[in-house]
C-alpha cells in the first residue's frame, strides 16, 4: 500500500515529454489565434513566454487546455532580478528554507519542510494584507500591464477577457489559506492556496518545487483552468461574439476588435 501512495505523489510531477506536450499545445492555440484576429506571435528576449498581439498592438496571454495554468516558475536569482515583483523577499525566505544540496534535502525532508511552515505562513499573511494580492496578481498574470488581454481556448472557441478585470475578479472572489495536511506524510502550512470566497474550493497555489535536479529550489503559481474559467464566466455574464470562434466578454466587448 506504501509502494502505492509513493508512486502516486511522484506522479504529481509532470515528466519533461509531458512538459514538452503542454508547451507545443500552448505555442499551437497562440498560432491558432493569431491566425484567427489577423495578429501575431509576440515573444520577448530573456525566456519569457509567447504571446500574441492584435492589429491594435495589444497584447494576448493565451491559455489552452492544460489541467493547470503555469503563471510563473521562478527561481532565486529571477526573484532577485526582478524589482518590481510584490512580496520578493518572503517569496526568497521560502526558497533559502531549503538547501542548496538536493541531496541534503532529500536525506532530511521532514526537517526542512518544518523550516517551510514559517515562511509560507508569512507570505500568506503579507499577500493577505490590503491591496497585496491584488498588486501580486498584477504582476504575476500580466506582467503589472504589460498583458492587456487573458484569453482561454475551450474546445474549438477562444473567449477574450481584459486583463485588469480578470485581475479584480480573482482577487475579490477568493481568500488566501495555507495548506494542510490531507494524507499521511504531509505537512500543513507547505503552501498559499487561493479558494474561492463562495464554496471554498481551491482555484490555485503558490508552492515549492523541490521534485527532480532540474526544478530544485523554485517557486511555482499554479491556476486551475477549468475552475478560473468557470469563474470568468459566470462573474462576467456579458459577451459578445467576434467571429465564428472569438467570444470577447465584459470590458473586452468594447475594447477586442477581429481584423
Amino acid at each position: 500500500m506504501a509502494k502505492n501512495m509513493n508512486a502516486t505523489r511522484k506522479r504529481r510531477a509532470m515528466t519533461p515529454e509531458s512538459a514538452r506536450r503542454v508547451r507545443a499545445e500552448g505555442h499551437k492555440a497562440e498560432k491558432e489565434f493569431a491566425g484567427l484576429i489577423g495578429g501575431k506571435i509576440y515573444s520577448i528576449a530573456g525566456g519569457r513566454k509567447k504571446d500574441v498581439t492584435d492589429k491594435r498592438g495589444d497584447i494576448h496571454s493565451v491559455k489552452s487546455g492544460e489541467k493547470k495554468w503555469q503563471i510563473f516558475l521562478y527561481s532565486k536569482q529571477r526573484l532577485q532580478r526582478d524589482l518590481d515583483f510584490q512580496g520578493a523577499d518572503l517569496f526568497i525566505k521560502c526558497i533559502d528554507s531549503f538547501p542548496e544540496s538536493r541531496e541534503e534535502y532529500l536525506s532530511h525532508k521532514n526537517r526542512y519542510k518544518n523550516i517551510l511552515k514559517t515562511p509560507m505562513r508569512e507570505l500568506k499573511d503579507f499577500l493577505s494584507m490590503a491591496n497585496n494580492k491584488i498588486i501580486f496578481l498584477k504582476k504575476a498574470v500580466l506582467n503589472n500591464g504589460e498583458v492587456d488581454y487573458l484569453t482561454i481556448k475551450e474546445k474549438d472557441m477562444f473567449h477574450v477577457f481584459d486583463g485588469e478585470e480578470v485581475i479584480r475578479i480573482i482577487d475579490t472572489s477568493t481568500r488566501l489559506v495555507n495548506s494542510k495536511a490531507k494524507r499521511r506524510g504531509q505537512m500543513d502550512d507547505q503552501k498559499v492556496v487561493f479558494k474561492l470566497a463562495d464554496n471554498h474550493v481551491t482555484i490555485g497555489e503558490i508552492e515549492m518545487r523541490n521534485d527532480s535536479d532540474v526544478h530544485y529550489r523554485e517557486v511555482k503559481f499554479w491556476l486551475d483552468r477549468k475552475k478560473a474559467l468557470d469563474l470568468l464566466k459566470n462573474k462576467i455574464r456579458s459577451e459578445q461574439v467576434k467571429s465564428e470562434r472569438v467570444i470577447a466578454h465584459g470590458k473586452a466587448i468594447r475594447k477586442f476588435r477581429v481584423a
